[in-house]
Parts: C-alpha cells; sequence; structure tokens
C-alpha cells in the first residue's frame, strides 16, 4: 500500500515555504518604504504564522458529516489566499525589479534634461501629482495584485464548476449506441473543500444531463469520515442512470486506504473495474485500469502494458469500447489499441493556466482536454474537485460525452 507524505516530507515543505516567506519579508520593505513600517512588518509574521497554522491544524480538524462549521472553511480560504499570494508576490517583485531599474534609469536621463534646460521665470506650479508620484503609488500597490489574484483563484477555483459537453462521432459505433451519453467526474476528493453538499451540487448537474451512465476515474475521497455518506449518496443515485455508475482506481485511494474503501464499494450498487471489462449492453464495453505505481518509468510501463492487456481481455471483435483510467498515460496503450474513446482524470489539468497552458512544473503528455489519434478520443478531465483550493484559467468540471454514428 502506497502512503502519502511523510511527517519528514511535509516539515521540509514548510521549512522550505518558511524560507521563502522569510526572503519576502526581505524584499518587500525595499520595494517601497510603506511596508519597512514595523506594524507592517509584524503584521506580514502574524498572517503568515497563523496561516501556517491553520493550514496544519486542517489535518486534524477532519469533518464527520459536514466539515467544521463555514467559519472553519473561510479561514482555510484566507490562508491559501496569503501564503499563495505571498509565493506569488515573490515572483511578481522579483520580475519588477528589472522594471524598475529602467523606470530609474529613464527617470534620471529625464532629470539630466531638466537640469539642461535653461531657467524659466514666472513657470506656475504643476497642478495634481507628477509622473514619479503616480509611478511611486502604483509601485505601492503591486504587492497588492498577486493576492487579488489568488484569492480569485482560490474562492472562485473552488466554487465554479462547468459542464463540457463533447459531441464524438465514430463511423464503427453500433447503431444501437447512436446518440449514448456518458458522464464523466474526476478527482473529487471528497473532503475539506469537497463537501457532501457540493457532491449533491455535482450529481444535480449530472441528472440535469440525462445520461445512460456515469464514470468516475479515481481519486473520489480523500477524507474517509466521508466515504459511508459519499457512498450511500452514490447508491441513491444510481437509480436516475439507466446503466448505473462505474469506477476506476485513483492513487489516493491508494494514500488513504484502499482496503475500506474497496469494501465500501463493494457493499454499493457501484461497479469497480479492477484491470477488467464489462458489457453495459447495446454493444457496449467498459474497460478500466488499476493505477500504474512504479519505480521508475521503464517499470510503470511494464505495469500499464499488463494492466491494459487484462482490461480488454475477452471483448469481442467489433464491441465498442471505452477505457476508464485515472492515469492517462494509459493513452498511449489504448491509442495503439485503437480503443475509441479513453477517459483519464490525475492531472487536474495544472490548476493554473493561461490560455490552456498549465504554469505548474509537474506536466504530462496528455495534459488536459481532448486529444484524437487514428479516430480514437482520449479526455483528460481537469478534475471536479481539487485537494489544493487554487484554480486559475482551469475550472473544476464535469464532462459529458455524446456517441453519434458517422
Amino acid at each position: 500500500m502506497q502512503q502519502g507524505p511523510s511527517l519528514y516530507a511535509i516539515l521540509f515543505i514548510f521549512s522550505l515555504f518558511l524560507g521563502l516567506t522569510w526572503l519576502g519579508g526581505r524584499i518587500l520593505p525595499n520595494w517601497h518604504p510603506v511596508y519597512a513600517g514595523k506594524k507592517v512588518r509584524y503584521g506580514y509574521w502574524i498572517a503568515t504564522v497563523l496561516s501556517v497554522g491553520i493550514l496544519f491544524s486542517s489535518r486534524w480538524l477532519r469533518p464527520a458529516e459536514v466539515f467544521p462549521g463555514e467559519w472553519f472553511r473561510y479561514l482555510l480560504y484566507a490562508a491559501y489566499v496569503w501564503l499563495f499570494g505571498l509565493l506569488f508576490m515573490l515572483v511578481v517583485l522579483l520580475a519588477g525589479y528589472a522594471v524598475r531599474l529602467l523606470v530609474r534609469r529613464l527617470s534620471r536621463q529625464e532629470a539630466m534634461q531638466v537640469e539642461a534646460e535653461p531657467v524659466q521665470e514666472d513657470v506656475p506650479a504643476q497642478v495634481g501629482i507628477t509622473r514619479r508620484q503616480f509611478l511611486q503609488g502604483a509601485m505601492a500597490a503591486v504587492p497588492a495584485v498577486p493576492l487579488a489574484v489568488t484569492a480569485y483563484g482560490v474562492i472562485g477555483g473552488d466554487t465554479k464548476i462547468v459542464i463540457n459537453r463533447y459531441t464524438l462521432s465514430f463511423p464503427q459505433l453500433p447503431p444501437a449506441l447512436d446518440g449514448y451519453s456518458i458522464a464523466q467526474i474526476s478527482d473529487t476528493h471528497i473532503g475539506p473543500f469537497f463537501g457532501m453538499d457540493k457532491l449533491e451540487r455535482v450529481l444535480a448537474m449530472v441528472k440535469q444531463e440525462r445520461p445512460n451512465l456515469l464514470t468516475i476515474t479515481g481519486d473520489l475521497v480523500d477524507d474517509l469520515d466521508l466515504l459511508s455518506p459519499t457512498m450511500a449518496r452514490l447508491a441513491a443515485f444510481q437509480p436516475e442512470l439507466p446503466h448505473g455508475i462505474f469506477y476506476c482506481w485513483g492513487n489516493h485511494e491508494y494514500f488513504r486506504d484502499i482496503g475500506r474503501i474497496r469494501k465500501a464499494l463493494n457493499a454499493s450498487p457501484i461497479t469497480l473495474l479492477e484491470n477488467r471489462n464489462q458489457a453495459v449492453g447495446k454493444g457496449l464495453y467498459l474497460a478500466g485500469v488499476d493505477y500504474p505505481w512504479g519505480k521508475n518509468k521503464d517499470e510503470q510501463e511494464l505495469k500499464r502494458r499488463d494492466f491494459f492487456a487484462q482490461a480488454v481481455r475477452g471483448i469481442p471483435e467489433g464491441a465498442f469500447t471505452v477505457l476508464l483510467t485515472h492515469h492517462p498515460d494509459f493513452f498511449y496503450n489504448s491509442f495503439a489499441a485503437r480503443v475509441p474513446l479513453s477517459l483519464a482524470g490525475h492531472t487536474h489539468g495544472g490548476q493554473v493556466s493561461i490560455f490552456g497552458v498549465s504554469l505548474l512544473p509537474v506536466q504530462y503528455r496528455y495534459m488536459r482536454g481532448m486529444f484524437r489519434q487514428d479516430g480514437s478520443y482520449g479526455y483528460v478531465s481537469v478534475g471536479t474537485g481539487h485537494w489544493m483550493p487554487l484554480r486559475i484559467g482551469c475550472p473544476a468540471e464535469v464532462s459529458l460525452f455524446t456517441l453519434k454514428r458517422g
């Protein structure tokens, strides 16, 4: 069983973060005199320490049926806004120093030109602020911009969910499947930032689309105190779907307690596809693969090849297959085998992106959205939830796929 981050890893991450915060505390007073006062410096560190304390507390203040009060959710929002805002602020200020040097150089040249000009008498006093004063005021406001952007990414990213609809054409689609629709949710990470209220909202969105079945491509529950109510709600929702709910493992199931989650799934009407397939009807087969843990890339590739072979074994020639996978690297296997449609998650789309391009250092070949190769489609969901509430240019989603013949 895979384990989550160790205490040493967590302490290292927070030590690194506090080091960066210290660097920000040194840079900020040099950026503008308004940040050099004692009150500002004390407020900076008090807010930082409180934010770190809130995040540490959230590790033990786990919810039962619901999160322990909306008040704590908003405290978490404030903590993430402050901490992520500080990191973004460092990037902005370091880039801003280059601009500042250029502005200073231009200001010196302008001053030299003014000194070289003859003195004119009876020049009326200038009304309003000078350009220099304006620039100084604007520079004082620069550190607030990353905090504002982060607030939008944390609060907006945690509350906004969109429906992305796709109509896909396949010449080999059995006539009985023409117009068949499949809904996908992925990476809900039910816990501090995805409670039962948000699950109700997502299921209502799915119900409104009236799909034939619902797929869940891993990382369903992070807080196991919410496992029972989650399974109960999904079981109650099952009758709304003509062909039910299908599920494949993600990596976070291993981080938590995969044995406990497996037991809950087996006691529910949800169909777990673990390196196997199942006929749904009308010539449709769903295949699902496990998460391909490996010590290195070669071992992971061997796992993928083995899991994929098990998942599609026995599917009749001419059947229409949809592959469910958490890790999008299985697209290499499904595209090579010409599987018509594969659905994945895992990447969260990077969560922070500009024009669809993730700005985070972790990258995948199949990062987000729709991919097509030789008539086969693969779709990587950006996730319906997240374990870290920060989304910019990458809103959470519910995906709907309508199959068409032609």
